[in-house]
């Protein structure tokens, strides 16, 4: 069977759950929901998000990961999970000089993973997680002849490993992982045999070899995406997001010039200067640009088009990857996130944009 082995590494904390939320669970269909998310975004950056688009997203998508009656050309595998699995109790406040209680950089990252409520009326118990440095093996295996798939499968997780994460609080930074690919022992038709991918799965040495690892990554990505090349069109505006020069943009956000020493440091700064930004948005219904619901404002539903990651580069140092999605929503335009997102992202300390 052709296939491939990566060992991954979390490298913030992992909160993944299955029906029983009192626990924590590495799950299959959590990894490939977020894997057909980036294969989305990746497709319609290339064909578009209309009428026309979304049937080409969805023959792609289908193709790879299948459907509710046609099965997946790809299957995944999780294995050989180390570490242990821990309660999130850190604290999420601290009080003030001014005597007022104020979330932490991290807390205001993974506030809703804490413990909350009262016993016998809204208690909420805190979420369990893998911690950083957990270990565990995902195999991605072709079934059949499907090598091409296999090839975009890979390309979507590079996607999902570079650019976002997995779990709970995924788009504020938890979640972050870091995949190398194992190397075969032994190649027969009974094992999962190491395949050619150009994308590079190693640790990068510093802020401009991220730089020009994401480039060239999503570069490939977009290589092995299987259309007609007549089909291919310029994607000014979106319905979904979409990995479009137009439609996207990506930062690598650092500490004054310099990676961080830690993750925990990188999610406490990039988590502060998140809230500072938020708190100063007026009116208070234009914050709804950074997801929904909004207290006061609106109990509607909407994901975050913000995704934050923490990457770690090697000498144990640390950065962060912003990705920004614009699309369409309600009275939320194209402009809006240049104004508001984009502004913010452009003025953090020495962040570097990623050429689309």
């Amino acid at each position: 069977m052709q296939g491939i082995k990566f060992n991954i590494q979390t490298v913030t904390p992992l909160f993944m759950a299955g029906a029983d939320q009192a626990t924590a669970e590495l799950r299959v269909p959590s990894f490939r929901g977020e894997m057909r998310y980036w294969f989305r975004a990746l497709v319609a950056g290339l064909v578009g998000t209309d009428t026309e688009g979304l049937k080409q997203v969805r023959d792609l998508e289908a193709n790879v990961f299948g459907t509710t009656d046609r099965g997946s050309a790809v299957a995944i595998h999780l294995s050989d999970v180390k570490g242990s699995i821990r309660e999130f109790t850190e604290s999420i406040s601290e009080r003030g000089t001014d005597g007022r209680w104020q979330a932490t950089g991290k807390g205001y990252l993974l506030w809703s993973m804490a413990q909350s409520g009262r016993p016998g009326r809204n208690f909420k118990p805190a979420r369990r997680y893998f911690p950083p440095s957990t270990t565990f093996n995902l195999e991605l295996a072709a079934r059949g002849t499907g090598g091409e798939e296999l090839q975009q499968a890979i390309a979507a997780f590079w996607l999902l490993t570079n650019l976002g994460g997995v779990g709970s609080r995924s788009r504020r930074c938890a979640g972050s992982l870091f995949a190398q690919v194992v190397p075969s022992a032994q190649k027969n038709a009974e094992t999962i045999n190491n395949i050619t991918t150009d994308l590079s799965f190693k640790p990068v040495a510093n802020v401009a070899a991220l730089k020009q690892h994401l480039e060239r990554g999503i570069a490939i990505a977009r290589t092995l995406v299987k259309t007609d090349q007549s089909n291919r069109r310029p994607v000014h505006e979106a319905n979904f997001d979409a990995l479009s020069k137009e439609t996207c943009r990506i930062w690598i956000l650092q500490d004054r010039g310099k990676p961080w020493n830690s993750a925990d440091d990188a999610m406490r700064a990039i988590g502060a200067d998140l809230q500072w930004c938020r708190s100063g948005i007026k009116p208070l219904k234009d914050r709804a640009i950074f997801g929904l619901p909004l207290k006061d404002v609106t109990n509607a539903r909407r994901a975050s088009p913000l995704l934050l990651r923490i990457t770690q580069l090697q000498g144990n140092k640390y950065v962060g990857v912003a990705v920004l999605f614009k699309t369409f929503y309600r009275d939320i335009y194209m402009e809006d996130y240049d104004e508001i997102i984009a502004d913010w992202l452009n003025t953090f300390d020495s962040s570097i944009e990623v050429t689309l």
